[in-house]
């Protein structure tokens, strides 16, 4: 009984480590986890970080069209994440985009992303730097029991290990009430996040590489500042 009690410790422990790993990192080396990106300032002290990453074989120029009409599938290109997720977690009925919307091709700073279908919870544009950076921030994403949350969520695009590649990234900052949320920050959204965030970046990368190439002058250029309106 003794050994047993000491393997299921020990099994429990390894569950937890990886468990608040994955919440925290995933696709991303040490270096990159470290690295400083666009949008940290928004969050300077943030109880939980993660920084997610994958490689693209393509340029920036063909991932941006897609991060810039990113938003709530009702609205927007959606998130790329797979439908059967949407629909038994949130219940969203709509899919997101398998092609680039041009009347969504321009975002700037103090934007409103929808993030539901009525509009209440939504992302503040925070800034913008195509085809490189785009960084939103929200107060609006609130989940019991979490009570208020100040949170960014920065797109960063950077060059790949060859030069037909890129690496995109993706990092979530966020501040909350009450502070013994912790616990569930670190067991429940950072997991859910691995699950989400991860599915994001794997459903850009399939259409960015099955999509037809984008013409370098077809990206707008956008507005770059670190100012957002709460």
């Amino acid at each position: 009984m003794r050994a047993r009690t000491v393997i299921a410790g020990i099994a429990l422990l390894v569950g937890a480590t990886w468990l608040r790993r994955v919440g925290h990192r995933s696709g991303v080396t040490d270096f990159e986890t470290g690295a400083a990106l666009a949008g940290d300032e928004l969050v300077p002290d943030p109880m939980w970080q993660s920084t997610r990453g994958i490689t693209i074989d393509a340029a920036p120029e063909a991932i941006w069209p897609w991060l810039a009409q990113m938003g709530f599938p009702a609205h927007r290109g959606g998130w790329y994440t797979p439908h059967v997720l949407d629909l038994l977690t949130f219940g969203i009925r709509q899919r997101s985009a398998d092609e680039i919307v041009d009347e969504l091709q321009r975002v700037e700073v103090g934007d409103r992303i929808p993030d539901s279908a009525d509009g209440s919870v939504f992302f503040t544009v925070a800034e913008v730097d195509p085809p490189h950076v785009l960084v939103l921030h929200s107060t609006r994403h609130v989940l019991k029991p979490i009570r208020t949350i100040d949170f960014s969520w920065a797109f960063v695009v950077r060059e790949g290990p060859t030069v037909r590649q890129s690496r995109l990234f993706i990092r979530a900052r966020a501040r909350y009430s009450p502070r013994w949320a912790r616990l569930f920050a670190e067991f429940v959204i950072g997991p859910a996040d691995f699950v989400n965030a991860g599915g994001m970046l794997r459903g850009i990368k399939r259409r960015v590489e099955s999509a037809p190439p984008v013409p370098r002058t077809s990206i707008p250029r956008g507005n770059l500042s670190v100012e957002c309106q709460r």
